[in-house]
């Protein structure tokens, strides 16, 4: 059994094999022409034309705009963008939370009641052609569209300056000085093939942005209410009248021992003023007899 299943393995292997060659070299030879472009100088048309196609035009779009629900229509964008063979840089949903009110609902149970704006954050790079359409999918799903900003920024001449640079280093050999050293020639080709290296991945970025547009929209929706039945914590841990009885009680004699002991501290004003009050009523008694005779 094991020798037939070995046997029927083999070919299937074989098989895979074959179909995975030819594409083990598409990659590489796909970075490599990608790498070429990269420092090309030639224009498929002419560049004096403002319009031209061979322009490297870098497109950007912002919106921001309400809809009728922010998750609906952030899920709906996203599904678009993938299908146009684009990726969701990021996707950020959220909610704004705003006043919170609890009202009386039952004997031991309250409505809690807050109030959410839900909001979205996304940054998109979808094919520069298809920008547009990516651009109609979301207004049309828009009640209120608070602003929209399309830009495109033209990177030819930062292109083709970056291109000119590292074909001129390619073309010019270095010609070391009377007094430089071996070492300093060295020295000196490194830091022009880091320059060369970062022309080159400047431009690659630009054809990078060149090639995807990035769509950056913000999303909200009108103010939602959240309500919820909670348990009223008062209800639920207040004790029982018995309970509540003794409470008052022993809390009544905690305040008149409270206030005894307050007026024990006063024993020397008490003093004072039964002195002054008895004082007060001899010299009245004096004042009485001298008036009689």
């Amino acid at each position: 059994m094991r020798s037939s299943f070995s046997y029927l393995m083999l070919p299937i292997l074989v098989l895979a094999a074959c179909q995975s060659a030819p594409h083990n070299g598409e990659p590489s030879q796909t970075v490599a022409a990608y790498e070429v472009q990269a420092d090309s100088t030639k224009f498929a048309n002419d560049i004096t034309a403002l319009n031209s196609p061979s322009r490297k035009r870098v497109r950007t779009a912002d919106v921001r705009c309400r809809v009728n629900n922010v998750f609906h229509a952030a899920s709906i964008l996203e599904q678009v963008v993938t299908g146009l063979n684009g990726i969701i840089v990021e996707s950020h949903l959220q909610n704004e939370f705003g006043v919170l009110k609890e009202v009386s609902y039952t004997t031991d149970s309250l409505k809690r009641i807050q109030l959410y704006t839900p909001t979205a954050n996304l940054t998109l790079r979808v094919p520069a052609a298809s920008l547009d359409s990516v651009v109609h999918a979301l207004t049309g799903m828009a009640a209120f569209i608070d602003y929209r900003t399309l830009k495109e920024q033209d990177k030819t001449w930062d292109y083709l300056t970056n291109a000119l640079k590292n074909k001129k280093m390619d073309a010019s050999p270095v010609k070391p000085g009377k007094d430089s050293t071996p070492l300093d020639v060295m020295a000196y080709q490194d830091r022009k093939k880091e320059y060369a290296f970062d022309r080159k991945i400047m431009n690659l970025a630009i054809l990078d942005d060149v090639n995807y547009a990035t769509f950056t929209v913000q999303l909200f929706q009108p103010q939602v209410a959240d309500v919820q039945v909670v348990v009223n914590p008062e209800q639920v841990t207040r004790a029982g009248f018995g309970t509540e009885l003794l409470t008052a009680l022993r809390n009544g004699a905690d305040a008149f021992r409270s206030v005894v002991l307050f007026l024990l501290q006063l024993w020397p004003f008490l003093i004072l003023l039964g002195v002054g009050w008895y004082g007060y009523r001899k010299m009245q008694g004096r004042y009485v007899v001298k008036s009689v005779k």
